[in-house]
């Protein structure tokens, strides 16, 4: 069986890694992200190109996009929202024979979940209650994906993913804890901790969630037309940030300067372990060690700094 043709729609850590994890080309679309009318024009003209591209076999379109954090506005968040909404009209209207071998993957969050929840670790079936504008916008798309679904007829795989982490992470964006941290102990500029150092998180390296990702799409394309699958995506071990700073500085055998609070950490839980109960089998896909995918962010970091 040939590989499904693949369309990845965001750059961030997630989409380059399963540009990487593909074994057939990639279709690839310029969108302009900063005008909402005409990103709604450019991912219809891409859609259009994807499914004229030739063949009728699989196809999966791989939703990675956003630059919304816990922080942001609510009509910031809601306005990326509304895109997706778009994107998924025009998914709708394609014909019946392409919605038949389409399925159609969201990258969610744990954190925006579950970050008002209670006794973790938390589940599929742990009811999701979101304490930021960014959490009701991720439940708000992750509704619009399976309604779609089911009223269109294509397939559709949620990854509600936890902390992930990887060489080459937007330093720009809130986000990134680790490659914050290592940037720390290579400049030695301090690096700003908002969250209590016993918080704990659930980190994935960048090509165990893509191999999860991807896995969870091809079983996803087995399931009845219509089906929405709904997946915890993580390594399944979790870790405080201040066991985090630890094993940093254990490696590299040097302390970093931390500035603790003093920022903005709306929508951050204390607690957010997590145990997926859905097929459970592909969780063996996340193999990267914390202290491996550590020494991966460094090393990237290091010949970046050694470039410059």
């Amino acid at each position: 069986m040939s590989a499904p043709r693949r369309w990845i729609i965001g750059r961030g850590l997630l989409g380059r890694a399963l540009e990487r994890a593909s074994s057939a080309p990639i279709h690839a679309v310029s969108v302009p992200w900063g005008d909402a009318a005409a990103t709604l024009d450019a991912l219809r003209e891409g859609l259009r190109v994807f499914v004229a591209s030739g063949g009728d076999g699989a196809l999966e379109i791989h939703w990675c996009a956003g630059r919304a954090v816990t922080s942001t506005p609510r009509e910031t968040v809601f306005a990326e929202v509304d895109v997706f909404r778009g994107f998924l009209a025009a998914v709708a209207e394609l014909p019946d024979h392409v919605r038949g071998r389409l399925t159609m993957t969201l990258a969610s969050s744990v954190g925006g979940a579950y970050a008002g929840s209670d006794a973790a670790p938390f589940s599929e079936s742990t009811p999701a209650a979101p304490a930021s504008a960014y959490g009701e916008g991720k439940l708000a798309m992750e509704a619009a994906l399976a309604e779609c679904a089911a009223r269109a007829g294509f397939r559709a795989f949620i990854a509600r993913l936890t902390n992930l982490y990887g060489p080459g992470q937007d330093l720009t964006k809130a986000q990134g804890l680790i490659s914050v941290l290592t940037r720390a102990q290579l400049t030695g500029r301090p690096a700003s901790v908002y969250v209590p150092l016993d918080t704990l998180r659930d980190y994935i390296y960048e090509d165990d969630a893509a191999a999860l990702v991807s896995a969870g799409a091809a079983r996803a394309a087995q399931t009845p037309r219509g089906t929405c699958t709904l997946k915890i995506v993580g390594s399944g071990r979790a870790v405080s940030i201040g066991a985090l700073i630890s094993a940093l500085q254990r490696q590299r055998r040097r302390q970093s300067a931390i500035m603790l609070g003093g920022g903005d950490s709306r929508g951050q839980a204390l607690d957010l372990r997590v145990r997926s109960r859905v097929w459970t089998d592909l969780d063996a896909l996340a193999r990267t060690s914390l202290p491996e995918g550590l020494h991966r962010v460094y090393s990237a970091q290091l010949r970046a700094v050694a470039q410059l």
